[in-house]
């Protein structure tokens, strides 16, 4: 009996998912584990293993996609949110300083 392992990835991508918007967990570790994953097929590939390396990278077309899905939420949350940051820079102290007069130049 084959074990479906495609169908066994999705099933603990959905459940990453789920568990990610609800925690609130950056969206961007799956396409960083997309990343990882997929310089993993080029390794795999180039070693030789052809059918390994096409299985690696429908994965990391599975990862790629539930990046985008999780971005979409954090997006739209974000959106429902009066008051919400429009963007992650400006948590991480990045984006537009706080103070508009501690860069304005002098106007007289």
């Amino acid at each position: 009996m084959a074990v479906p392992y495609s169908d066994l990835f999705l099933g603990l991508l959905g459940a990453y998912m789920v568990y990610s918007a609800w925690a609130r967990l950056d969206s961007r570790y799956l396409i960083a584990a997309a990343l990882v994953l997929l310089v993993a097929a080029a390794v795999v590939d180039a070693a030789g293993a052809t059918g390994a390396a096409n299985t690696l990278a429908v994965y990391v077309f599975f990862l790629l996609g539930g990046g985008v899905v999780l971005l979409l939420v954090d997006h739209v949350r974000d959106e429902g949110t009066p008051g919400a940051s429009k963007s992650r820079l400006s948590e991480r102290g990045g984006g537009r300083p706080k103070d508009p007069t501690s860069h304005a130049t002098d106007q007289r």
